[in-house]
C-alpha cells in the first residue's frame, strides 16, 4: 500500500504559514521605510531628521562648550568633531539602526536613531 507525503489538508496549512510570513515580512518592511535621528543638548530636543529623507551630506555645529560638530549622510548620523579630551562620541562610529546611540558627556549632546526595523536578538 503506498501512503503519500502530503494531504490536502498539509498542503493547505503549508500554505497558510507561507501566506502569514510574506504578510508579515511586508508589513516590516513597510515600518522600517522611515529612519529618523534625535539630536539632544542639556536634555532639549535641538533638531528632528529624516535620514531617509537626506540628499547629500549635511554638518550641524552645535553651540556647546566642548564644541561639536555632527554630520548628517543619507541612513546616517555620526559626530565629525568634538573638542572634547577623550572623543568617545566620535568612536561610536555610524549611527545607522534604531536603537543607535551616541553622546558626548562633556557638550551633553546625545544622538539617537528610531524609526529602523531591529533583529530579533538584540543586545
Amino acid at each position: 500500500m503506498k501512503t503519500k507525503l502530503f494531504r490536502k489538508g498539509d498542503i493547505a496549512v503549508i500554505l497558510v504559514i507561507l501566506v502569514a510570513a510574506a504578510a508579515f515580512r511586508l508589513y516590516q518592511t513597510k515600518q522600517s521605510d522611515k529612519l529618523e535621528a534625535v539630536i539632544t543638548v542639556d536634555g532639549k530636543t535641538v533638531e528632528t531628521i529624516d535620514l531617509s529623507a537626506v540628499e547629500s551630506k549635511r554638518v550641524i555645529e552645535l553651540d556647546t562648550a566642548p564644541k561639536v560638530v555632527i554630520a548628517v549622510e543619507k541612513g546616517a548620523i555620526y559626530f565629525e568633531e568634538a573638542e572634547c579630551d577623550d572623543k568617545l562620541c566620535i568612536n561610536c562610529g555610524k549611527l545607522s539602526r534604531k536603537g543607535d546611540t551616541a553622546v558626548c558627556l562633556p557638550a551633553k549632546t546625545v544622538v539617537t536613531v528610531s524609526g529602523s526595523d531591529v533583529d530579533v536578538m538584540t543586545y
